[in-house]
């Protein structure tokens, strides 16, 4: 009885040694395409991590977009996650700009809010650039498998996609790639849902498009939902239930939209009072795509390379840009493309219908890329094509085209292992070899070091900055020697200018962003038209200074000298060549928050600029208004305020008055901002063009402002409700059909 019992014993630990030893071989052999393509893609990015932590610094026209744009906007985002707050509002550039309704943050992309709430900054941005590639290349997988395509082809096809050009020459726009890495998961969930008509695939769809939107680039939603919806045109054309099948499609883009709400609402609410125009002729001609850009399909630097200066500089309505130009994926897969177009005329040929759809996707892409010098450029005065510029962004599905044509034909031609190995190796290797070295680099604990303005003002009686002079050395350096030597632009750090502030804790004037507003539009150009170049100098008009002064500008930072008794010159950084970055003080003083009775009610733009061009203008003593406040008897005689607590949605104030008067606060007039005294709702005046003003009673008053949306609520019901019919379909429905 004891023999027994220890054999079996015996057979049971052999039997959970075999699983043992078998699990890892299963997980090996289910999973090794996605081992494959994360090993790649950390490998194209190893000089992000070794030897050292590195960020890309890669410049454009007038500043790095990386820089500048992405990680200056994400490391607020990082900050503000930290301290468990949404960044919905940023107080730090312009006078206060909604970070929300602009969207380029992303501040609802899932893969955001988990690794810049858990991770240093530098890494989780990093990590950020290598999982968007990540999920491009195994979205486009995961689609080409669904076309029943073998492992080893689709890896190609995963891998061409993400490191092709498009991607690749666009790393600084890490909004744009992250919304563009989900366009072959809207193309994945759409097949699944063609193949067996499950309803669960539909949701998947909506959880994708929401989440595309969230990540921040909408011209991209929108032009994956375009390729989407030809793309179901045809390979439905023939079905019998078609008619079904589009509602429900349609049904759910309609739920990813909703879910989405959140997002959309306040950035709707933001374009109606925005600058940014519709204007087909812009769209069309600012950034052109021409013919001679298509040979860049057969070399990316056939036409010059921006990293050496030898592009051609952009030229509004003449010349493009270099990184809007490019969706290279190598001449070898660029053959195989063909070859499928060949595949069409042969009688039985397994791919047809899905080679069709694709050629169709490619050529329209491409037609619209050429914008202007396209047959189809009327469709760019219909919204909402007459929303976006760059219509060469439709490069993005010409590539997805290429390169599912390409894998189609590399399946159909390398039957042999050994040839698609090779295949996929030149190929591999080729992108490796044009696409490694492109962007600039600089180590991140350089970069994230304070340079010597930022030490310096952080020294002094701060408090909002504006900079002026750099585009010039900037654009010189960029367009001819563009940034092999990267030495300038870590000098032109100083400048602290278009959200570069936000890494060193400075507030800047001067903001970069995508959707600005007309209030400060015109707030800008009128300080703008008090500040001119004479000899190598700056003169400031005193209005422009007082003006400054009124919205809290303590602080010019300037590369050329002032001749003027408005400001004066309180430090200067050693010389780049033949420049400096200098301090210039406002010797007006600055007030963030002010009082005043007097004031003057203008009613239109034009008698809003004579009024702000006026030498005489003293904009903290004399405010000026666009509505007649309530309030007949304002007899002030004495004031004091000052700041309680702020944060970037809610500030307290505290006055004391001897008679009624008008409060202003030299932060940004916009939407959804409510004002508070003692606890009881007031109205709040537009003030001289972009500030905010109320009327304050006699006496101690406790001020509250506080930023609430009624965009972002509404928004945010909507996502909710969205929320719930998908977990609730997905809970009953997952496996029901459209039949």
């Amino acid at each position: 009885m004891q023999k027994i019992l220890l054999n079996i014993k015996v057979n049971n630990i052999r039997q959970n040694s075999v699983k043992l030893t078998r699990t890892p071989h299963k997980l090996l052999s289910k999973f090794w395409p996605l081992i494959i393509i994360t090993i790649t893609i950390f490998f194209f990015f190893a000089r992000l991590f070794i030897p050292e932590p590195s960020i890309i610094i890669t410049p454009d026209y007038g500043r790095s977009d990386a820089w500048h744009l992405s990680i200056a906007n994400k490391f607020y985002y990082a900050q503000e996650l930290k301290k468990n707050r949404i960044p919905i509002w940023n107080p730090h550039i312009g006078m206060g700009f909604p970070t929300l309704a602009e969207g380029q943050t992303g501040i609802f992309f899932l893969p955001n809010l988990v690794l810049f709430r858990s991770l240093p900054f530098v890494y989780a941005y990093n990590l950020n650039i290598v999982l968007t590639f990540i999920l491009a290349a195994f979205g486009t997988y995961l689609f080409c498998r669904s076309l029943n395509l073998n492992k080893l082809a689709s890896i190609f096809g995963g891998l061409i996609f993400a490191l092709g050009g498009f991607l690749v020459v666009h790393i600084q726009h890490l909004h744009l790639i992250q919304t563009a890495a989900i366009l072959p998961w809207l193309f994945w969930a759409t097949n699944e849902f063609l193949k067996d008509r499950r309803i669960f695939f539909l949701l998947a769809l909506s959880f994708f498009i929401a989440q595309q939107i969230f990540a921040g680039f909408p011209q991209l939603t929108f032009y994956s939902l375009v390729a989407l919806f030809v793309s179901l045109f045809f390979r439905t054309f023939k079905d019998k239930v078609k008619i079904k099948l589009w509602i429900a499609f349609s049904v759910f883009v309609l739920l990813g939209l909703t879910l989405a709400a959140i997002q959309i609402l306040p950035t709707y609410e933001l374009l109606k009072i925005s600058i940014r125009n519709s204007n087909p002729q812009d769209i069309l001609t600012q950034f052109p795509y021409k013919f001679k850009n298509l040979a860049q399909f057969l070399n990316p630097y056939i036409l010059g390379n921006p990293k050496d200066g030898s592009y051609p500089a952009w030229t509004s309505g003449q010349w493009g840009i270099y990184w809007e130009s490019i969706a290279y994926i190598g001449i070898l897969p660029l053959a195989l493309a063909a070859i499928s177009v060949i595949f069409v005329f042969k009688k039985k040929i397994k791919y047809k219908a899905i080679i069709l759809v694709f050629i169709t996707l490619l050529i329209l892409s491409i037609l619209l890329a050429l914008g202007k010098s396209s047959p189809l450029h009327p469709v760019f005065s219909i919204p909402p094509f007459s929303m976006f510029r760059v219509p060469s962004r439709f490069l993005m599905i010409t590539q997805f085209s290429l390169v599912i044509l390409t894998t189609i034909a590399l399946q159909k031609l390398a039957r042999k292992k050994i040839l698609l190995i090779l295949i996929f190796t030149v190929s591999l290797v080729n992108l490796f070899y044009v696409f490694f070295n492109y962007h600039a680099l600089g180590l991140a604990q350089d970069w994230f070091a304070n340079p010597a303005v930022a030490k310096s003002l952080k020294a002094t009686d701060h408090q909002r900055n504006l900079s002026i002079g750099q585009f010039d050395q900037w654009n010189e350096t960029f367009t001819t020697k563009g940034w092999q030597d990267t030495s300038y632009y870590y000098f032109a750090r100083n400048s602290l200018d278009q959200n570069s502030n936000l890494i060193y804790g400075l507030t800047q004037l001067k903001a970069y962003e995508s959707i600005p507003t007309r209030r400060s539009n015109l707030l800008n150009s009128l300080i703008e038209r008090g500040i001119t170049k004479e000899n190598e100098e700056y003169k400031i008009a005193s209005q422009s200074a007082r003006i400054l002064a009124s919205v809290n500008v303590s602080h010019i930072i300037s590369t050329l000298a002032n001749n003027d008794q408005e400001f004066e010159k309180i430090f200067e950084t050693e010389k780049y060549v033949n420049y400096s970055f200098k301090i210039l003080k406002n010797k007006t003083p600055p007030m963030q928050i002010f009082m005043t009775s007097q004031y003057s009610t203008v009613q239109t733009i034009g008698e809003l600029t004579a009024k702000f061009s006026s030498p005489d203008i003293e904009p903290t003593i004399e405010i000026v208004l666009e509505k007649e406040p309530n309030m007949q008897n304002l007899d002030l005689s004495s004031w004091d305020a000052k700041i309680l607590s702020k944060t970037p949605t809610n500030i307290q104030i505290k006055t004391e008055s001897k008679g009624n008067g008008l409060l202003v606060l030299a932060d940004s007039y916009y939407p959804g901002w409510e004002a508070y005294i003692d606890g009881t709702t007031t109205e709040i005046f537009a003030a001289n063009i972009n500030s905010r003003a109320i009327i304050v009673p006699e006496g101690t008053h406790e001020i509250v402002f506080m930023y609430k949306p009624k965009s972002l609520l509404i928004g945010s019901i909507i996502s909710l409700l969205s929320l719930v019919i998908a977990l609730v379909i997905f809970a009953r429905s997952k496996k029901a059909k459209v039949v």
